[in-house]
């Protein structure tokens, strides 16, 4: 079930449609993000393609895989856990409409839970389900992670199964109003929804942690108990082992050491191997990694019994047998009586045998690593960036002479006692600033304008962090930021027909577009020439049949174009008001 060697999933294929299907909408959740990562999801979700090489090289396709999810997605995150870009690209300001921040519910506490839930659709109006479940933020992260991937069909019969989900939905829902639509199709059929269960297991069941709920079924007692966490805490697992007599621990080396041979006596301990972790194995290509999987295995008799999902063996996760659980989570129980998904099978797999060991974890031997405690965390710190990230942030953007742009925030005011401990930037292009009533930044140009918000915080020299932010923002007269932006994608004639042709014709290599890679040495007229005459007409009048809302993405990218710089040939601004005719529009 776990073997490293074969039991692998593809995160951007299990993206992808089903044959046949495309995407209705589609539900994420994640603790942390990265810009960049969430940039390339979108060539799956849109394109059944991924994404390899330059983020810069690929903005045509980008931009029109990014468009096509417009109203489709939605990724909740806990606010301030955006990884700072290494470099500012001109798409991350088309990817804000998906994120919504969500705050946890105290200093201490995190909004914790990892899944995508895609609903697609066919011709025929036939509708599929996936879930993702996964240990894994949407980061490029390469740590050791776990994922259950479940297809699904509504059944029209009711079922217990997605309890968990919906509950988790329920609770998202109020910020994302304008996602309504979606989660009252989810409210509608998910309680039908019934999954295909992984080779092995008969039963399925969605849990959702929550501040004072337990993401774990812990009814009954067990025989074994068998705990895959890459953080731990004592008092959670202290709760964990009165549930089994025979206890498995598989962690990170450094958590093991940290807790110490006395704390986990009663535990069978093993640690990620040393030559994974460094990038010395050849599974891992001389790139370091560690664990982040999570699992907690209940075994009673035959039964077994596999939690999965966002849940640390940690009090914040799962509480302690005197405190309730701080976070919010979510798991998927799968329950099995084969042999096959024993805990020992698992162990076989994970470990080996004395005389075959498979390398990949191994016993742990207490006092063999050279630990240092790591910088404890100021509580002070955890205060003052809870109240950072629960304020309300709100930038106003005002048009200037010469197609400038003022940014002002005006700071929540419960803030300005922090002026000399916090100072604030917007991610393009701007200076730092301590907090002050009225924060402003002045000569911004259109695509200079974000709402990402840099926010440094220094308690001393030895406590400090950096969060990025996502703000509320008020552009006056309205955002035309995308209008822009495609314009500087499509700067030239050569790249509006490689997007057009991109667009009609999806699945062709990218490189064989005219003008893919910035130029071409026929000009603009004779690559159109030659295409009007054949290859892009003839996909025109396919479309115009069979998928007319190609015809509408085309004629919104060129009204784009009109708006901010005329980069359309005449000879195809001519043939366009045939088409657009038949779309309903009239010539502008």
């Amino acid at each position: 079930m776990l073997n490293p060697h074969t039991d692998r999933l593809d995160y951007g294929d299990k993206l992808r449609a089903p044959e046949g299907f495309t995407l209705s909408h589609g539900v994420a959740t994640t603790y942390s993000l990265d810009l960049e990562t969430l940039l390339c999801l979108p060539l799956a979700l849109s394109f059944d393609s991924t994404l390899e090489g330059d983020l810069q090289s690929e903005k045509l396709a980008l931009l029109e895989a990014i468009s096509q999810l417009k109203g489709k997605v939605r990724v909740f995150f806990q606010q301030g856990e955006i990884k700072l870009p290494n470099a500012f690209n001109l798409l991350f300001s088309l990817l804000e409409p998906f994120l919504v921040p969500r705050m946890p519910d105290s200093a201490f506490s995190s909004f914790h839970p990892k899944i995508w839930l895609l609903r697609f659709i066919n011709a025929e109006k036939n509708v599929r389900y996936r879930l993702l479940v996964l240990s894994r933020n949407l980061t490029f992260d390469r740590s050791w992670d776990l994922a259950v991937a479940l297809e699904g069909e509504v059944s029209g019969t009711a079922s217990s199964e997605n309890e968990g989900l919906l509950a988790l939905l329920q609770e998202l829902a109020p910020y994302a109003k304008d996602f309504a639509p979606a989660f009252t199709l989810f409210k509608k059929e998910l309680p039908t929804v019934t999954w295909q269960k992984p080779p092995g297991f008969s039963g399925l069941r969605t849990l959702l942690g929550r501040p004072g709920q337990v993401p774990l079924e812990l009814t009954e007692t067990a025989d074994t108990v068998l705990v895959i966490s890459p953080f731990l805490h004592v008092e959670a697992l202290d709760m964990l082992m009165q549930q089994g007599q025979r206890r498995w621990l598989f962690s990170r080396a450094e958590e093991l050491e940290r807790l110490g041979e006395k704390r986990l006596e009663g535990w069978d301990c093993y640690a990620l191997n040393s030559r994974l972790v460094s990038g010395e194995d050849e599974l891992t290509h001389a790139r370091a990694q560690n664990l982040h999987a999570k699992l907690v295995l209940l075994q009673r008799g035959a039964y077994s019994h596999w939690h999965i999902g966002s849940a640390n063996a940690t009090k914040a996760a799962l509480g302690s047998t005197h405190q309730s659980p701080r976070n919010t989570e979510f798991m998927v129980r799968l329950s099995s009586a084969s042999t096959m998904q024993s805990a020992q099978q698992l162990i076989n797999e994970l470990v080996g045998t004395e005389t075959e060991p498979t390398r990949f974890f191994i016993p742990y031997v207490f006092g063999s690593l050279l630990w240092q405690a790591p910088t404890t965390t100021d509580q002070a710190l955890r205060r003052l960036q809870h109240a950072l990230i629960t304020a309300d942030w709100r930038m106003r953007v005002t048009a200037n002479a010469n197609n400038l742009y003022t940014c002002a925030i005006d700071c929540p005011p419960q803030l300005l006692v922090f002026a000399a401990q916090v100072q604030v930037q917007p991610l393009v292009n701007g200076h730092t600033k301590a907090l002050d009533p009225q924060l402003v930044w002045e000569n911004c140009s259109l695509t200079e304008i974000s709402a990402f918000l840099i926010v440094r915080v220094t308690l001393s020299p030895e406590v400090q962090s950096t969060l990025l932010i996502k703000v509320r923002l008020d552009v006056e007269g309205g955002d035309h930021r995308e209008q822009k932006i495609t314009s500087s994608v499509i700067d030239s004639p050569h790249k509006l027909l490689a997007y057009i042709q991109m667009l009609l014709q999806p699945g062709h290599d990218r490189t064989e577009w005219p003008g893919s890679n910035g130029g071409g040495h026929e000009s603009a007229e004779a690559v159109l020439s030659h295409l009007l005459g054949g290859p892009i007409h003839e996909a025109l009048l396919q479309c115009a049949a069979r998928q007319p809302q190609k015809l509408q993405r085309i004629d919104a990218v060129l009204g784009h174009l009109r708006e901010v710089e005329n980069l359309i040939p005449p000879e195809l601004d001519m043939l366009w008001v045939q088409y657009q005719k038949l779309i309903g529009k009239k010539k502008p």
